[in-house]
């Protein structure tokens, strides 16, 4: 191809038609350039394509993680309605002594020595510079504020931890309730059907019984505590603000699945 053009331009040249042949050269031109535009127009293309392909892998892996999110989320927030639920039958009792069952009250205290917290799965998208893979610009901004609003969960979930660690506990031990209530919260896990929220195998889990200690102080002496009875009081409290601040971190994780699967479609 080159040698034919050569040889057209070797014979106007020779013919002394330059007009022509200036012609020639700038037709010759335009088509160089119009080559390396089309080049460049498909090397683009597929760069793009490469990166709507980067896209979408990025998307599907994180609507997986997102429903993992959601379905750990789930459990959290059902784990601390028990908690909930358990700690406001104890303040029945401890309103209403004469109502309550010493096995009741030892179980519903079982309940209260559980602690869940929320660890989602981070693909740390900004530090990473993936963020910048996708195109839909609300969802970058979600995706963008996950992790401040996780982090803020977290903050009232650290309370409740203290608390359990630094009164709760100590509270068991000095009245000498632990033994009683590591018992029943033992056997409650033992019986549980999922136990996703709380370990990994069941088969790890041996069977055991604590028995009774003789140094376990009676119902009138529990329902008597003042300090039990705060505890008690106290999950009701900042269980109920964990889970309302995870239901708006639940409102976000079905927003952002919303969105990913619409730009999966895109």
């Amino acid at each position: 191809m080159l040698r034919f053009f050569r040889q057209i331009r070797q014979r106007l040249l020779t013919d002394n038609k330059f007009s022509k042949y200036l012609l020639y050269a700038i037709g010759e031109i335009l088509l160089v350039v119009i080559g390396i535009l089309i080049a460049l127009q498909i090397d683009n293309w597929n760069e793009e394509r490469k990166g709507r392909i980067e896209e979408q892998i990025l998307l599907r892996q994180l609507k997986e993680d997102y429903i993992t999110n959601l379905e750990q989320l789930d459990s959290k927030i059902a784990t601390r309605k028990l908690l909930i639920k358990s700690s406001k039958e104890l303040l029945t009792y401890y309103d209403n002594p004469d109502s309550a069952n010493r096995d009741s009250v030892i179980s519903r205290l079982g309940n209260l020595s559980l602690t869940v917290t929320y660890d989602p799965i981070d693909n740390d998208l900004v530090a990473s510079g993936k963020i910048n893979m996708i195109r839909n610009e609300k969802l970058k901004r979600l995706l963008t504020k996950w992790s401040t609003d996780v982090i803020q969960v977290q903050e009232v979930e650290a309370i409740y931890l203290n608390a359990h660690h630094y009164i709760y506990f100590p509270i068991l031990s000095k009245f000498g309730l632990k033994r009683a209530v590591d018992k029943a919260l033992y056997e409650k896990v033992n019986k549980v059907e999922d136990l996703s929220t709380f370990l990994l195998n069941r088969d790890e889990l041996m069977p055991y019984d604590f028995k009774k200690s003789r140094l376990e102080p009676g119902l009138q002496a529990i329902l008597n505590n003042p300090e039990l009875e705060g505890m008690v009081s106290n999950s009701i409290l900042i269980n109920e603000l964990i889970n309302s601040e995870s239901s708006t971190l639940r409102k976000q994780i079905l927003e952002i699945l919303d969105l990913l699967r619409a730009s999966e479609l895109n």
